[in-house]
């Protein structure tokens, strides 16, 4: 029974320690300034706080503020946070998880300005001005568990070429359902949701394929793809 007592002991000295290392590199991690991980790009506006409680603005007008969530991270052997977007015509909040080979975003809702695809794909060759209203369950960017599933409705507005040709957009519907081991995605006008304007196709190994068809061509002039046309990248 002594040498039972005295293993106890070590399990319990190492527990201790091991929380005492963990909890001194959460302390540590929360006094880093949040500009560490936001790096410098054309869409931020601003950066301040910590990595722990941090936010940075969005060109635009919008906040992203985040705060980390260590339990999470510690499950999930990722740097996790609960986040907010806020501006004009956004209101949006979730989870996220950062690994070294992506992120990954959870219970996604609330409102948001198309104006933040420019802050998510900065060479996209539109901008558009409208408002989303999101609801996705999860969309990733990791490796080999890339995935999207929920929707996004557009309200109607305008998109614009570079070279700044507007056209009036209606009201559009995406979609995003993961089954097997890809997702598949649509674009379709709201009010004829059985109009496809859009297909596409997303890999869990991150490869995307979308192809336009011929009333998304004529829809979607500022996209700048003919009707039939399949394009192939990374998510």
């Amino acid at each position: 029974m002594p040498g039972l007592s005295r293993s106890q002991a070590r399990r319990r000295s190492i527990a201790f320690a091991t929380l005492g290392i963990v909890s001194f590199a959460i302390a540590m991690v929360a006094t880093l300034p949040a500009s560490l991980i936001v790096r410098n790009v054309a869409w931020r506006s601003g950066v301040g706080g910590t990595i722990w409680h941090g936010e940075v603005g969005v060109a635009g007008g919008s906040r992203l503020e985040w705060r980390f969530a260590p339990l999470r991270s510690l499950t999930s052997l990722g740097f996790a946070v609960d986040w907010t977007a806020t501006g004009p015509d956004t209101d949006l909040g979730g989870q996220a998880i950062a690994w070294g080979s992506g992120v990954q975003l959870d219970k996604v809702a609330g409102s948001a300005d198309a104006s933040l695809l420019q802050a998510l794909q900065p060479d996209l060759p539109f901008t558009c001005d409208a408002t989303m209203q999101i609801d996705l369950s999860k969309l990733s960017t990791a490796s080999g568990s890339a995935m999207a599933d929920g929707r996004v409705a557009i309200d109607p507005g305008s998109c614009a070429t570079r070279a700044g040709i507007a056209t009036p957009t209606p009201a559009l519907l995406l979609t995003a359902e993961h089954i097997g081991q890809e997702t598949r995605v649509r674009l379709a006008p709201d009010a004829q949701r059985r109009r496809t304007l859009m297909d596409a196709t997303l890999r869990e190994d991150g490869v995307l394929k979308f192809q336009m068809t011929g009333d998304g061509a004529a829809t979607l002039p500022f996209v700048g793809l003919p009707a039939g046309a399949a394009v192939e990248g990374r998510f």
